[in-house]
């Protein structure tokens, strides 16, 4: 076998022993410890129940003091203390026993005097409550998330310079030292300003930190396993650290302490250093042959393989190749503009992307909103991770990756505008149309992760995924001003969420498939593909089309069996073998190694692997499904 490609010499020196099964288990953590970079603020920020303080009724107990002094207003078609008025009255030469009167004057809180909080059911004081960053300035945590945003943005930039320039594991440490650091340092913030900063440094790392340990991980892993490597460990740590993360902050009561002791192991990344290699396909990009050469020579000896001397030459040689190919083919991700069919499909990809990021991170936070505890919520709703990044495995390659997308999107929003319109009342249907809405916006940020990547031509997959990506960290700094609008109305941003779901799923019709197809290598490729699909495109209505026609096609050589008889036993024979060959299901066919080879091998950048280039030797396959 002709060594063309790193993929290629993976057989040799072992594609899934003790050398990948270290970086597996080193990357167990960072999957943990990504739901603790994207989800902690949620239980720094938590917001109890408030109203204003009366120093004056201190003597009495706390819910005494609010029927006192605080007067009745409708929030939500509803009947409930004020959160920001109080009466207008002197409290001094007030009779306790006195009942209060719906016409005494009232006025705002006093910032001097402050709010009393309700932490009963479990709450705790957080920066929330410490700061007063309720009434006038409960826009503060949703700044300061927005602000995490920010960074993701700035350290998608920074972070993707450095590892272009420096590699990725330096890129690996340093992203994981930041969230560290950063994280530990929030739990000392001060004020408004030092909470602010500090998010932003925790965003800066956001995605980076756990994204350059896949990709080391998918490029020294074998075609064959890369499925169950990348999706399996990332579906069940993620769901662990979203489900743990509510108990660990229950338990703690302590925001600064949730802070720090959730932030802290993060530092335990820094021993990749010595541990995990780095990436083979910038080493290749960058020239380094010789350095990559001494990794799959270190790869062999822990995976106890020998491989003759001869393949590594050859590998040399194809690095070489590509690495001058590489050079004097220089590609930017501008290129995607140039053409008319591409600049359209890429500009849609964008906006159905952004429309994902901005109701998956709504939907996470808006939790909060419902009747039930929040820590209860977050638990079930990050229970649900693992069955919705399960369930795109199924239907990818069955109802295809358009329309899985579609609908996902479209039960996601319709399940996130009945949150918002159904009676308030209705407290468990409401829990449970906001869990659904959860678990279907989860498939569609699955799908629509590995639909983008083989949507971009091969020549500018890396780039354009890292515009998308960056492009769909800008949206989701709008996220927390939608949440904002419970303000105004408790269930508003469901709706707003919800509409925005529907309209992503109507956008996403306008894509091609890509299940079963041929992938675009270049521009000019992507110019042609999916011309002639059809609307209703589906892998499991083709091959129900195509069973059908050789169902045909095998009645139609049956009927010519009879006439073979004077050609000789042979040819009858071999006449039989072929109908055989063709009652088959599909992918029972091509299975010689000639056939095989012929099939079209493509590679792609930074550890992404076209689907749909299988060839029967697992050595050669190019076939993955991932979500990052």
């Amino acid at each position: 076998m002709a060594i063309e490609d790193f993929d290629d010499i993976l057989p040799h020196v072992g594609s899934f022993g003790p050398f990948q099964k270290r970086i597996l288990l080193l990357s167990l953590p960072v999957n943990y410890f990504l739901a603790v970079v994207y989800m902690a603020q949620i239980y720094q920020t938590l917001t109890p129940e408030h109203w204003c303080a009366v120093p004056e009724l201190n003597n009495l107990g706390l819910s005494e003091r609010r029927n006192l002094s605080i007067p009745m207003e409708t929030r939500d078609g509803e009947l409930v203390y004020s959160r920001c008025r109080m009466f207008d009255v002197n409290f001094t030469q007030m009779d306790v026993t006195e009942q209060p009167n719906s016409s005494w004057p009232t006025k705002p809180c006093s910032t001097a005097d402050g709010w009393d909080y309700d932490l009963s059911g479990g709450m705790y004081h957080t920066i929330v409550s410490e700061s007063n960053w309720v009434c006038d300035d409960d826009w503060r945590p949703n700044f300061a998330q927005a602000m995490f945003f920010v960074g993701a943005i700035v350290g998608s930039l920074l972070f993707g310079l450095l590892a272009d320039w420096y590699g990725r594991l330096p890129v690996l440490i340093m992203s994981n030292v930041l969230a560290c650091g950063a994280g530990v340092a929030t739990g000392f913030a001060k004020g408004f300003v030092d909470y602010v900063v500090c998010r932003f440094l925790v965003g800066m790392a956001y995605d980076l930190h756990y994204m350059m340990m896949y990709i080391i991980l998918m490029e020294y892993v074998g075609p064959e396993k890369r499925t169950i490597v990348g999706n399996v460990p990332l579906a069940i740590f993620l769901t662990l650290g979203a489900s743990s993360l509510p108990w660990i902050a229950y338990a703690l009561a302590d925001w600064r302490l949730f802070s720090i002791i959730s932030s802290a192991p993060i530092a335990i990344i820094v021993v990749a250093w010595w541990l995990v290699p780095e990436s083979a396909r910038w080493l290749v990009l960058k020239g380094k042959s010789d350095q990559t050469l001494k990794t799959l020579q270190q790869c062999a000896r822990i995976n106890k393989k020998t491989v003759d001397p001869l393949i590594y030459e050859e590998f040399q040689a194809a690095t070489l190749r590509t690495y001058q190919l590489e050079k004097d083919n220089p590609i930017n991700w501008m290129d995607l503009f140039r053409s008319p069919k591409m600049r359209q499909r890429f500009l849609i990809i964008t906006l159905t992307w952004m429309v994902i990021t901005v109701v998956y991170d709504g939907y996470v936070r808006s939790l909060a909103i419902l009747p039930y505890s929040v820590f209860i919520t977050n638990s079930i709703a990050g229970a649900l991770e693992l069955p919705a990044d399960l369930v795109p495995v199924v239907t990818l390659d069955r109802l295809g990756r358009r329309w899985t997308l579609m609908m996902a999107l479209s039960l996601a929003g319709l399940a996130g505008v009945a949150t918002g319109i159904v009676p308030q009342s209705s407290a468990m249907l409401m829990t449970l149309l906001a869990m659904a809405s959860r678990f279907f916006i989860t498939i569609a940020m699955n799908t629509g992760i590995q639909y983008t990547v083989e949507l971009i031509p091969t020549q500018l997959r890396g780039q354009g995924t890292g515009v998308v990506h960056i492009t769909g960290h800008g949206a989701t700094f709008f996220a927390p001003f939608i949440l904002y609008l419970s303000t105004y109305y408790n269930t508003l941003p469901y709706i707003v969420l919800g509409a925005l779901s529907i309209f992503g799923g109507i956008v996403c019709l306008l894509l091609p498939e890509t299940a079963n197809q041929n992938l675009p290598e270049s521009v000019a490729d992507a110019e042609h593909f999916g011309k002639g699909q059809s609307f209703f495109n589906m892998p499991c209505l083709s091959k129900r089309r195509e069973r059908q026609q050789r169902l045909n096609d095998v009645d139609n050589v049956k009927k010519t069996l009879p006439a073979l008889d004077v050609v000789g036993v042979e040819t009858i024979n071999s006449t039989r073998r072929y109908v055989k060959d063709l009652s088959q299901p599909p992918c029972q066919l091509g299975k010689s190694k000639q056939e095989t080879g012929s099939l079209p091998r493509r590679q792609q950048t930074d550890g992404w692997q076209n689907v749909s280039f299988a060839s029967s030797d697992p050595s050669l396959q190019k076939n993955q499904t991932t979500r990052f």
